[in-house]
């Protein structure tokens, strides 16, 4: 075992499940339990559970994630094993141990070195003769010397490889610039060359202060070929779907609140102009994942998109996100004309024009989400024409109907009133109809998800479970036994009959086999050194059969045996169905069908 059982022991020991989750998750008592929101899909009501008994644990009954505190670190910060165990003893200050036969994958720190000497290396590029045409689009979008220095914004210069070269000078190897998409390789010359060329370059840096991507702004006439923002890909540092441009600085705003921008020019603008709580989504493609990180660090989050209709589509979709975290959510407008009669398109155009203090009134008099969504729907519609009058009112009342709040749905049913004269009575027996139908199709999807979920159909763990269903429960009931008690691995008596040859699911089948491999010398099963083997995803589905087990409640060595004979008598029956008949019995079938004729 890479690392020693009583090191595990005591880094799960100096980092309470219950501590390490209360970073991320609001929690609340329940009973011995802690209860919350989980972090790992959208919900309004809480299906995520701490238990603090025994050998602590986590599991949500929503998503079906989870397992340990190492299995929460390794979920929570899109670590791997190894970073987690480290996130781990950092946060308690306990030393690494020695473990040299333990093989790395990837070496994350190397990887966040890296990207920092390129911001640093582009930085200095920028602040040179050579740097000249980066420093004037950045300073003529109105950014100071300080803003720069603050955002650590750089330059890329049209040179083929400089920053490839410099990285190979400081000892990068090629495959990890390439892998950290900083550079690639020439067809035909087999030389590296820069991904990043004239561009202004904005560094992209996570919630720990680490440099984890970049976004390079086109500055020079751009050719059919060049795009005029040029990202980082997903590496093994950044997945964009998890990063939110400016986080870093705006948790630190004393707002208790975020404004949410589409493109990084926006935020660094509203912050340069003392907007201290803007962050980015990095365009409009706005993720669950980046919804849940921002709600861990606002109450309220203000959408400011562009204004145009792209901007308008990815407004609602963004209310949606944002609205099952759970935080409030308003929409900001900055549609308008400057001084000199251009349209304003997004919240760098209006801070530039109209300074701080009128965007701060537009902040305040930011419509809540509903009031959005309704006057959007209402802009579309004349209320002379009867025909749009009614796809007025049907549209708005599928809206009101996915509402929670009844005072929200009274105040908005009454404005309807008041734009179609249909009473209002009426208006609410429709909207009372639509939500009952909303509520049945939602019940009837989830029925359907769970028998799917129970005949372990889209079942990505385990797909064997589909095919061999009988046997994937009894084998299930091995397993959650086996999790539970752990002790029972060691018992001379009953570690004979533990067989992972009868198993037919091969996902529960390596399960058992890393069970009784982990425990082959006597040693007592470690929890925590299974997340070396199994994705957090794995660690989910053990620790829903360890969940199921106990809450049955009965886990004796009889049931355990039990279980494994009726998987004998299965497998022996499935035996004796496939053996083909003999030539005797066939003769004796076809004598007997010649009778009957």
């Amino acid at each position: 075992m890479p690392f020693p059982e009583g090191f595990l022991q005591e880094l799960k020991l100096r980092n309470p499940l219950e501590d390490v989750v209360s970073q991320y998750v609001t929690l609340k008592r329940a009973g011995s339990n802690r209860v919350g929101c989980c972090p790992f899909h959208s919900e309004k009501t809480p299906s995520f559970t701490v238990y603090t008994q025994q050998e602590p644990h986590f599991y949500c009954y929503g998503c079906q994630a989870g397992g340990d505190v190492v299995t929460f670190v390794m979920r929570i910060e899109n670590l791997d094993y190894r970073g987690a165990i480290e996130y781990l003893a950092n946060r308690a200050g306990l030393p690494m141990p020695q473990t040299s036969h333990f093989e790395k994958t990837v070496d994350k720190k190397r990887f966040y070195e890296m990207n920092a000497k390129a911001a640093k290396f582009w930085y200095q590029n920028l602040m040179s003769p050579e740097g000249k045409p980066g420093l004037d689009y950045l300073t003529g979008r109105g950014l100071s010397l300080a803003v720069i220095r603050r955002f650590g914004l750089g330059y890329a210069s049209n040179s083929y490889d400089a920053l490839t070269s410099y990285l190979l000078k400081e000892g990068y190897r090629p495959q990890e610039i390439k892998e950290a998409f900083l550079g690639g390789f020439s067809q035909k010359s087999g030389r590296m060359f820069d991904y990043f060329r004239g561009r202004a370059i904005f560094p992209i840096i996570d919630i720990a202060g680490n440099v984890v991507a970049f976004s390079g702004r086109f500055v020079g006439e751009a050719g059919e070929n060049d795009r005029k923002y040029f990202n980082t890909n997903d590496t093994p540092v950044f997945k964009k779907s998890r990063t939110v441009f400016a986080l870093n600085l705006a948790k630190n705003s004393p707002e208790k609140s975020l404004i949410l921008c589409e493109g990084n020019m926006d935020a660094v603008s509203l912050q340069a102009a003392g907007v201290t709580n803007a962050v980015a989504s990095l365009g409009t493609a706005l993720t669950a994942d980046q919804c849940r990180l921002l709600a861990r660090f606002a109450d309220t989050v203000y959408i400011c998109y562009d204004s145009d209709e792209a901007g308008r589509r990815a407004t609602k979709k963004a209310i949606r996100l944002l609205s099952e975290t759970g935080v409030k959510v308003k929409v900001v407008s900055l549609s308008g004309k400057t001084s000199d009669g251009k349209e304003i398109k997004d919240p760098d155009d209006f801070i530039r024009a109209f300074g701080k203090g009128a965007f701060q009134k537009r902040v305040q008099s930011a419509k809540g989400a509903i009031e959005y969504l309704f006057s959007e729907i209402q802009s579309r519609y004349s209320m002379d024409d009867m025909d749009e009058k009614n796809a007025f009112i049907k549209e708005g009342i599928s809206m009101l109907s996915e509402v929670d709040s009844p005072v929200e749905k009274e105040l908005f049913l009454a404005r309807m009133q008041d734009l179609t004269g249909v009473n209002v009575d009426v208006l609410k027996a429709q909207t009372e109809r639509k939500t009952q139908k909303n509520l049945q199709k939602a019940e009837k999807e989830q029925l359907q998800t769970e028998i799917r979920k129970l005949q372990g159909f889209g079942n990505r763990v385990n797909p064997d479970k589909a095919k061999f269903s009988s046997r994937a429960t009894k084998e299930e009931g091995i397993l959650g036994i086996l999790l539970l008690r752990s002790d029972y691995l060691l018992d001379p008596k009953i570690r004979p009959i533990l067989n992972p040859e009868l198993f037919s699911c091969a996902f529960y089948k390596s399960v058992l086999e890393k069970l009784l491999s982990c425990t082959e010398n006597g040693e007592e099963l470690e929890p925590a050194a299974l997340n070396e083997f199994f994705s957090p995803e794995e660690m989910g589905e053990l620790q829903g059969l360890r969940q199921k087990r106990a809450e049955l409640g009965s886990n004796t060595p009889a049931i355990l045996r039990e279980l494994f004979e009726r998987l004998e008598e299965e497998i022996k029956k499935k035996a004796e169905k496939d053996v083909p008949l003999s030539a005797e019995w066939l003769e004796k079938l076809k004598a007997e069908k010649t009778r009957k004729e």
